[in-house]
């Protein structure tokens, strides 16, 4: 028994951001309020199966690719370990290159070369009986093959002896589809070596209707979801009974950690699915290899820990870039446009998993298929049963549809005050700044509406053009950080006008770019933006939440910048379409 009330609380408390609370298990205290008391804990240990560093061809200057920025960005979003390949390997000598990576690799007991090998005939590289020896001396467990970038044939006679030598022995094996010469070729490689674990990364979320039905029947075949962004895709692959054949790989440096891992923190799958697919499998495949222990960076921000712990952002959020399919419906069409749950029931659940309280959303079938008609229609009825916060950009094709039409057609959608974005697509094969399209842009500078640009050429001419003959519309680039490329560009034209703004997503999730962007311009001009359902919004929130931008300029991009674009339309807005963290600003 406790001898006084002080002992009591000493010996069954946790001490909680410098607050001291009763232990829900020493009490008995079990429900809302013990489990909000109680510090919320992830303990997986990430283990990343493809980090890749060193010189590449075309780098733009901003572009990340040294060791010790890989290990900077690993540290950071608590990735307890990875396994790095060098591109050296690739571009110059393989086996001189391999050595060169395990000796950099050397005093790092959490990370493990990966050795790039091809075939022995031309006196570059070991015969696979050398290359078993070698491999043993050097413990390596994982290697990569490029067929195609090393110039030699898998399919060759001569080649057999090195595939079969990893096939017999079940080595590791990283490759991407292209280096295989295709999906026919990936089908026919799995085929034939059913004993080498092979994990294919760099896989495109619209490749899906190639690798998901080669998951069944092929268990050696393993995907990551670096580039493989499937909405909802570590549910609907977990249901399937796929787990054991999901790896965690992130390509950072070149791509940012924290998006993939976010992916997999918000899973609405088991503890035990998100353990294995966050190491679990790949330490297996590899033979027992692991970190020696879990990395937990002490200095992360709420956000962070948030994530980590997959719990809603305790920051308002505002998605500025949202498609929206028909309710019931988990595709597209299109080439591998598999969305699932992409209807509203889907996206609204989702949102609110990750704290988002509301945004702007488009149609699929008025911008991507070209329907605009019907797009618009759609976006009203989502609009129907939408939570609050959320309000709709309408979609109308100059290509389809006549002048005369148009001017009877657009304000007939905007008298829906509950709309008030102008999404224009470059499917409609006319550049934006065509006088076809002015009679839309000069409806929403009288109005003051905002506009999200798919730039339809390779530079932002036209939205320069256009933010200059139109200054009471807020034009977003949409995209702006998919590339450092498209970063400059961007940055430029916001240094010129101060009427455009720059959202973010894209599947490379490019690592810096967003740090690179604040440095140039600030951090009031830059929205966030998930782009759902065509990629999954996870990884796109870990992208900008896993940054090393300060918590307050994560906050603006978040949401609190969305305030600027939308500003004039407000006092026109039906309350319940007004995010709640806006309405005491109007």
């Amino acid at each position: 028994m406790y001898k006084s009330r002080r002992e009591f609380i000493k010996k069954n408390s946790i001490t909680l951001l410098g607050t001291t609370v009763l232990s829900a298990t020493s009490t008995g205290l079990l429900g809302k309020t013990a489990d909000f008391l109680m510090p919320q804990i992830n303990d997986l240990l990430y283990f990343d199966a493809f980090t890749r560093i060193g010189p590449r061809r075309y780098k733009h200057p901003g572009e990340k690719w040294r060791l010790e920025e890989a290990v900077e960005e690993l540290n950071h979003c608590s990735v307890s370990g990875a396994m790095v390949a060098s591109t050296m390997s690739l571009s110059y000598d393989a086996m001189y290159s391999n050595l060169e990576l395990s000796e950099t690799l050397k005093s790092y007991k959490n990370l493990f070369p990966i050795w790039n090998i091809l075939p022995h005939h031309t006196n570059e590289f070991l015969s696979p009986k050398e290359l078993k020896v070698k491999m043993a001396e050097y413990k390596i467990k994982a290697v990569t093959i490029h067929p195609f970038s090393n110039g030699w044939d898998w399919t060759a006679e001569s080649s057999q002896e090195l595939l079969n030598y990893l096939n017999d022995n079940k080595v590791f094996t990283i490759v991407t589809v292209p280096e295989l010469g295709g999906w026919k070729e990936l089908n026919a490689f799995l085929d034939r070596y059913k004993s080498i674990p092979l994990l294919v990364t760099g896989i495109s979320w619209g490749e899906q209707r190639y690798a998901i039905p080669l998951l069944t029947g092929h268990p050696n075949f393993h995907i990551s979801f670096d580039r493989f962004q499937i909405n909802e895709g570590l549910e609907f692959l977990y249901k399937k009974g796929h787990i054991n054949q999901l790896i965690f790989a992130t390509d950072t440096p070149t791509m940012s950690v924290g998006a993939h891992r976010a992916y997999i923190d918000y899973a609405d799958i088991p503890k035990e699915a998100k353990a294995k697919i966050a190491g679990g499998n790949l330490s297996r495949l590899l033979g027992g290899l692991r970190p020696p222990a879990i990395h937990t960076n002490k200095n992360e921000d709420i956000l962070m820990t948030a994530v980590r712990n997959g719990k809603p952002l305790p920051v308002p959020v505002i998605d500025m870039h949202m498609h929206m399919l028909h309710e019931g419906i988990n595709g597209a069409g299109g080439t591998g446009y598999h969305m699932e749950n992409g209807g509203p029931k889907g996206i609204f659940k989702m949102m609110e998993k990750l704290g988002v309280v509301g945004g702007g959303f488009m149609s699929w079938n008025g911008v991507v298929s070209n329907d605009s008609v019907q797009g618009n229609k759609l976006v009203k009825s989502a609009l129907d049963v939408s939570p609050k916060g959320y309000w709709g950009l309408a979609t109308f094709s100059p290509t389809h549809y006549t002048q005369e039409q148009l001017a009877e057609m657009i304000p007939q959608v905007y008298a829906d005050k509950r709309i008030i974005g102008m999404k224009p697509y470059h499917y409609y094969g006319m550049e934006y700044n065509n006088p076809a399209y002015d009679i839309w842009w000069e409806y929403g500078n009288k109005n003051g509406l905002y506009a999200l640009i798919h730039p339809s050429r390779s530079d932002l001419q036209e939205v320069e053009k256009l933010a200059a003959k139109y200054p009471n519309v807020r034009w977003v680039i949409a995209h702006a950080g998919g590339s450092y490329k498209m970063a400059d560009m961007a940055i430029s034209a916001m240094k010129k006008y101060k009427n455009v703004y720059a959202e973010l997503t894209l599947t490379p999730v490019p690592l810096g770019v967003i740090e690179y962007m604040v440095a140039a311009l600030g951090d009031d001009r830059i929205l966030y933006g998930s782009d759902l359902p065509m990629r999954d919004p996870r990884q796109q929130l870990g992208w900008l939440v896993f940054s090393t931008l300060p918590l307050a300029s994560k906050k603006r991009i978040l949401g609190e910048n969305a305030y600027k674009v939308v500003e004039p339309c407000l006092k026109n807005m039906p309350e319940h379409n007004v995010p709640e963290v806006f309405r005491n600003r109007k």
